[in-house]
């Protein structure tokens, strides 16, 4: 019986704890980012008229962003909500972030990550 090559495996095991420690603070990233974009009065906006913790000067026209992992536990309903509302709610005010491109994909990930911690 040959005994198995442990360098592969070595790097195999360093690789996965390097990426373990790494997913935390890139969670942690996503979600300031999130908030940064979220805050932006030119770019996410959601200031504008939602009520959020730690935001200044926030609007009255939506709802206040709280508890908002309980009320969407399906991260990808709120992502559709914040890409194009309209589909959902025809009536609704909120742009279409996503459809007119006022947000990338990736920038409205950052924001759902970090509507998930209020």
């Amino acid at each position: 019986m040959t005994a198995l090559p442990r360098t592969p495996v070595l790097y195999l095991l360093l690789a996965l704890a390097a990426g373990l420690a790494a997913s935390p603070a890139r969670a942690q990233s996503a979600v300031a980012e999130g908030q940064k974009l979220a805050f932006d009065r030119g770019k996410g906006n959601c200031l504008t008229c939602h009520v959020i913790k730690g935001g200044d000067l926030p609007g009255t026209i939506g709802p206040e962003l709280k508890d908002i992992k309980s009320k969407y536990p399906d991260r990808n309903e709120l992502v559709a909500i914040i890409f194009d509302e309209t589909k959902r709610n025809p009536q609704t005010m909120m742009p279409p972030f996503g459809r007119n491109r006022i947000l990338t994909e990736q920038e409205i990930s950052a924001i759902v990550d970090f509507l998930q911690t209020l």
